[in-house]
């Protein structure tokens, strides 16, 4: 099999953790052919090297252990300070244009203002969420919030949920509305670990909670709690077919390790304290992936982005990719920035990520805490080739997985200032499309199941293109179109129009 990949600088560390073996399956899509299509040449280069410069960049300095990174407009980013602030920031012009303490945040060891979320109809109701530790009737509690944000002013307006149990650490703190229209909440067993197998506590669980701070009627347990047995979630998301899954930081101490990387299902309990890592016990779910006894990760924030999981690192300082495909867990930018904690994708389709150095925990460099915006293309193999005189960027699909799961719910940005719905499917603002290498010469059927953008097919034997189709994507159709290759071919390319 033909391989062509990126070539990676110098500042980025992988390691391959598990591989999966697929059974083969033909790649579907669908479009009309253009019978007036002539043969000619088709043309490859290996992706080119690029420079740091880029791949990423700093664009805020001199930030208290930035928390969480959600968009309020396209331009502009809501920050949390764990100290108590909130910064809104203009990307344009790289300036804050204004700031908020919020009244009552207890910053005590891992507590302190955390997670923040706003509505999906934010361009409505201009109601934002925030997650804070605060102090009550002498006892420390955590709690989330909802204020209103218009013309620049912050406004209280009502308690959604109270009394979640707070400690000095594992105080959780992400919260994220789901595609269900449902708040998401994540607690940690606030260190008292009995917490997270009780049902009716509401620490070291998953919560799921309506936007008023109302119970869904569909929540298993007739309250907040959506799924159980968690130590300290920091990090949520869901992938583009809707599953939902979590990063949970492992055991503490000398012994430490064994994070976690959680599929989330309803009802279900995810082991702590009783099991860890790969134990089993009857009625307990073990983690789709873990950092082993002797690796620590420190899962800080997580999000979904083209088939894969990323998630950040405190104690591994790095940023991890899962790929839900290949079930490969990969490392980047290893001990470049120092501790990493919140990560978010903007609707231009960049990574925009915190360092958290400033935390007690690590080292402080000159201008942190800072926010990257990283390139996510260096996270991918990618390469550059030439047909009808163009050079176009492309996706490499040369294993079985990748060829299954081709373009499904890839889309392009647009400039919309906000859609939500750019959380769930991401857009690709440096991929053209995607170029499948197969290990032998067959006839390739593809089909525009999930496809969400229109793509050219041009159908690839011994370097020539010997035909071409259009497919238009399914939410035209609305039905499935499956077309065949004009005859055996073992390369196919996929352009989004």
């Amino acid at each position: 099999m033909q391989e062509i990949k990126n070539v990676f600088d110098n500042f980025k560390y992988f390691f391959i953790i598990s591989i999966l073996a697929f059974p083969f399956y033909n790649s579907l899509c669908s479009r009309n052919k253009d019978l007036s299509y002539t043969s000619q040449k088709f043309q490859y280069e290996e992706g080119e090297g690029r420079t740091n410069q880029s791949d990423f960049e700093v664009i805020i300095k001199d930030l208290q252990i930035p928390w969480t990174i959600i968009f309020i407009r396209r331009n502009e980013i809501l920050i949390t300070e764990r100290a108590g602030k909130v910064k809104i920031f203009n990307l344009q012009y790289r300036r804050l244009i204004r700031e908020f303490l919020i009244e009552g945040v207890k910053h005590i060891g891992e507590g302190g203002l955390l997670g923040a979320a706003i509505h999906p109809n934010f361009k409505e109701n201009n109601f934002v969420y925030l997650y804070y530790t605060t102090e009550e009737k002498g006892n420390l509690i955590n709690r989330v919030e909802r204020y209103i944000l218009k013309n620049y002013e912050l406004v209280k307006d009502k308690i959604i949920l109270n009394n979640i149990p707070a400690g000095g650490i594992h105080n959780g703190g992400r919260i994220k509305f789901g595609p269900d229209g449902h708040l998401y909440i994540t607690t940690g067993d606030a260190g008292n670990s009995d917490n997270s197998q009780n049902i009716n506590s509401l620490a070291g669980k998953i919560l799921r909670v309506g936007e008023d701070g109302s119970i869904p009627e569909d929540n298993p347990f007739g309250n907040y709690v959506y799924a159980y047995g968690i130590r300290n979630s920091q990090g949520i998301a869901w992938d583009a077919e809707g599953n939902l899954w979590a990063i949970d930081h492992g055991r503490s101490g000398i012994q430490s390790g064994l994070d976690e990387l959680n599929l989330i299902e309803k009802g279900k309990n995810y082991g702590w304290p009783v099991i860890q890592g790969d134990e089993k016990k009857e009625g307990m779910e073990t983690p789709i992936t873990h950092s082993g006894e002797d690796t620590t990760w420190a899962p800080a924030d997580l999000i979904y982005y083209n088939n894969s999981l990323f998630f950040t690192g405190l104690r591994g300082q790095a940023i991890y990719k899962y790929d839900l495909i290949n079930k490969r867990l990969y490392v980047y930018f290893f001990q470049k920035f120092g501790r990493l904690r919140a990560i978010t994708i903007g609707p231009d389709g960049y990574f925009y990520v915190s360092t958290s150095n400033r935390d007690g925990r690590g080292y402080p460099s000159e201008g942190d805490d800072k926010i990257l915006k990283i390139n996510p293309e260096i996270f991918f193999d990618s390469v550059r080739y030439k047909l009808d005189g163009k050079i176009y960027k492309l996706l490499v699909a040369d294993e079985p997985g990748e060829w299954s799961r081709g373009l499904m719910f890839i889309r392009k940005c647009t400039d919309e200032f906000y859609d939500f719905s750019y959380q769930i499917n991401p857009c690709l603002n440096w991929c053209d499309g995607m170029l499948f290498i197969f290990p032998d010469r067959r006839v390739r059927n593809f089909w525009n199941k999930n496809t969400l953008v229109d793509l050219d097919i041009y159908w690839i034997d011994n370097d020539k293109v010997i035909g071409r189709d259009f497919l238009p994507s399914f939410e035209k159709t609305r039905k499935i179109y499956t077309v065949a290759s004009p005859s055996e071919v073992d390369k196919v390319v996929e352009i989004i129009k």
